[in-house]
C-alpha cells in the first residue's frame, strides 16, 4: 500500500485528512520529511518544506515523486506546476497537482491515483534501465574469456594451418551463445533457470582453468566429486574464481581446489583478502585491481541459485580461500534431476 505523507500545519485538518487518506493508503503524519510515495502539503506548511521537497525530488530522479498542494481560495502562493516532460537536465517542479480546500473525497482520490500510477511506471522504468546496465556489464565481462580463447586458437589455425584447433574455437563460440542466452533471460526476467544434472567437478574445474589461467599459473585439483549442478553456471563460477585469483595474485599464481565436508574449496597463494573486506567482496562493483567487480557477484549469484553457501577466509599460504558448502554429491550414472 502506498505511503502518503501529510504535511499539514493545522492538527485538526491533518487528522481529518489522515482519516480520509487512510481509507485507501497509509497516511504518514511525521513532522520530518519522509521518503514516501507521495506528499500532500498545505499552503501554510509549504515554505517550511519547500527546500526539502525539491531536494527529495532531485535525489530520486528518474523516479517520479509527486507533491500535491492544498491551498485556500484566498491564499496567493508562488509555485511552478509540473511540466509533463521537463527534460533530464531540468530540476523537477515542486508541485504536481493543486487541490483547493476544503478537499473533496472523489477529486482527491482521482488525483492521488493518477499520480501514484505515474510513480509506479517510473519505478518500473528505472528497474528496467538498471537491469539493462547490469546486462551490458555482465555480458561484456562474461564474454571476455571465450573471445580471448577464440582469438588465440584462430591465430594458431591461420599461422600454422592447424585445423585441430577449430574444435576448441567451436566450443568457445557455443559457450558465448549460451552466455548470451542466459544473460538475455536475466535481463528480461531478473532470473535464470538452474538446470541440475550430475556433473564431474574435476572436469569442470579443468575446463574452467583452461579457459582462464595464464601459462605461468599452476592448478592442483584434489577432488573426484560428482555433484548436482547446472554445468554451464558451475563452469562460469570457477572461471570467475580463477580469473579473480590471476588478477589479484599474479600470472604465476598457484591455485588449489579440494574437498571440504559438504562442499569444495578454492584457494590461492596470493596476498589474500583483509578480514574487514571479506563481507563486501561479493558486492557488484567491488574490485581491488581495476576490474569490473562483476566476477565475484556472479559467483555469489550462482551459489545462491543452487541453494549453496559461500564464505571467504584465509588460505593455508595466506592467500584467499573460497569455501562453497551445501553441495549435494551424486553418483556418476544418476539420472538427470
Amino acid at each position: 500500500m502506498p505511503d502518503i505523507q501529510l504535511l499539514v500545519a493545522d492538527e485538526q485538518n491533518r487528522e481529518a485528512l489522515a482519516t480520509l487518506v487512510g481509507e485507501r493508503y497509509t497516511a504518514v503524519c511525521e513532522p520530518e520529511l519522509q521518503p514516501c510515495d507521495l506528499h500532500l502539503v498545505d499552503d501554510r506548511s509549504l515554505p517550511q518544506y519547500r527546500e526539502a521537497l525539491v531536494a527529495h525530488k532531485r535525489e530520486q530522479r528518474p523516479v517520479f515523486c509527486p507533491v500535491v498542494l492544498i491551498r485556500r481560495d484566498d491564499t496567493a502562493i508562488d509555485v511552478d506546476v509540473a511540466d509533463p516532460d521537463p527534460g533530464p537536465d531540468v530540476d523537477p517542479p515542486l508541485v504536481d497537482e493543486i487541490l483547493t480546500a476544503p478537499v473533496e473525497r472523489i477529486p482527491l482520490f482521482r488525483r492521488l491515483s493518477n499520480l501514484l500510477v505515474r510513480r509506479s511506471q517510473t519505478e518500473t522504468l528505472r528497474e528496467r534501465n538498471e537491469r539493462l546496465e547490469e546486462f551490458a556489464g555482465r555480458l561484456s565481462h562474461e564474454l571476455r574469456n571465450p573471445l580471448q580463447i577464440l582469438d588465440g586458437y584462430l591465430e594458431l589455425v591461420y599461422r600454422r594451418d592447424d585445423r585441430a584447433h577449430l574444435e576448441r574455437c567451436q566450443r568457445a563460440v557455443d559457450r558465448m551463445d549460451r552466455m548470451i542466452e542466459s544473460t538475455l533471460e536475466l535481463a528480461r526476467t531478473g532470473d535464470v533457470d538452474t538446470d541440475l544434472e550430475p556433473v564431474s567437478l574435476p572436469r569442470v574445474v579443468d575446463d574452467s582453468w583452461e579457459a582462464t589461467a595464464s601459462d605461468e599459473a599452476t592448478l592442483t585439483v584434489d577432488t573426484d566429486r560428482w555433484v548436482a549442478a547446472d554445468e554451464d553456471r558451475l563452469r562460469r563460477l570457477f572461471e570467475n574464481l580463477f580469473r579473480n585469483a590471476v588478477e589479484h595474485a599474479g600470472d604465476d599464481v598457484t591455485v588449489t581446489v579440494g574437498d571440504v565436508d559438504d562442499g569444495v574449496y578454492l584457494e590461492d597463494d596470493g596476498p589474500g583478502i583483509p578480514a574487514d573486506e571479506r563481507d563486501e567482496v561479493f558486492d557488484q562493483g567491488a574490485s581491488g585491481s581495476g576490474g569490473t567487480g562483476l566476477g565475484l557477484a556472479v559467483v555469489e549469484e550462482t551459489v545462491a541459485a543452487h541453494g549453496w553457501k559461500v564464505r571467504v577466509t584465509e588460505g593455508t599460504e595466506g592467500g584467499a580461500r573460497f569455501e562453497i558448502t551445501g553441495i549435494d554429491d551424486v553418483d556418476e550414472g544418476q539420472n538427470r534431476h
